[in-house]
């Protein structure tokens, strides 16, 4: 059997920046925190922990004061960072750059609307850590879509600025972009609407690869946390392209029917799945056929 691991998987810049982060203070500190998880995936986070790290909540902040806490690439709300100044707790931010680009840009675009009587609208996941932090550069502004099927509660005869949660299926989007802006020309005597592009490019340019690579092999293994929004999106477009794709977390979801008279299997992983993940599972394949 020949098993072939997807070179495109694994870390996106933003997780590999704040798992060095990590890392790196892990080395030097007694005592390391991260707020949450870093990232969604079990296994990686164990490695972490057994290394050192430490995951406090936010019931868990007021004893941290003259600890070192890390800020996970999903980044926070400003709030979180003035409370953290307020305890005592030394930061270590690890917010992707793409995260804290997009958090300017709609905290610029919710001073605008301000002063125009508009809307800010992010299409995203409510509870999304992520999500809540671009909520909280939006200074009270932010009304969040989950899907085109909220569309009902925009005001079309209002200005509109459009935000997407980075790992948002991008062609959602853009029908979600395409139809307010056709309501927009509708609607307004001079058209007011700015969509942004904040889909993450690392997930969406995957994309063709990931098809060309899931119709290469009989059967994908796709190796994700159960949680991760990128997995979830990456395991369906293997599907879609190979019917005997199959998600699991741990090489232990493994079942040996999958491999019966199969010659060829490809493993691949989201953005949050890291690269000896992927070559434990690869071990375990050889192991039980």
């Amino acid at each position: 059997m020949t098993i072939s691991i997807d070179t495109a998987a694994g870390f996106c810049p933003g997780v590999r920046r704040a798992i060095k982060k990590a890392e790196d203070e892990l080395g030097k500190s007694d005592e390391f925190f991260s707020y949450g998880s870093i990232l969604h995936n079990d296994s990686e986070m164990h490695r972490l922990e057994d290394q050192g790290l430490s995951i406090a909540f936010k019931d868990d902040l007021e004893k941290l004061g003259g600890k070192k806490l890390l800020i996970r690439a999903h980044g926070e709300p400003p709030e979180t960072y003035k409370h953290l100044e307020k305890i005592g707790v030394e930061v270590v931010d690890a917010t992707c750059a793409v995260v804290r680009r997009i958090q300017q840009q709609v905290s610029r675009a919710a001073d605008e609307m301000k002063e125009v009587n508009g809307q800010l609208l992010i299409f995203g996941r409510k509870e999304h850590p992520e999500v809540i932090g671009l909520a909280g550069n939006a200074k009270g502004m932010a009304l969040i879509l989950e899907s085109k099927d909220e569309l009902d509660v925009v005001d079309l005869s209002r200005p509109i600025r459009l935000f997407s949660q980075t790992t948002m299926d991008a062609d959602q989007y853009l029908f979600i972009s395409d139809t307010i802006q056709k309501g927009v020309r509708e609607q307004q005597e001079e058209p007011d609407f700015i969509r942004y592009d904040s889909i993450c490019r690392h997930v969406t340019d995957r994309i063709p690869s990931l098809e060309e690579f899931a119709e290469r092999s009989e059967v994908i293994i796709f190796v994700s946390g159960k949680e991760s929004s990128n997995g979830k999106k990456l395991f369906n477009v293997c599907k879609d392209k190979n019917p005997k794709t199959f998600f699991i977390s741990e090489p232990d979801e493994l079942i040996r029917e999958w491999f019966d008279g199969v010659s060829t299997v490809g493993i691949s992983g989201a953005a949050s799945t890291p690269q000896w993940l992927m070559e434990n599972v690869a071990q375990k394949i050889e192991e039980i056929i």
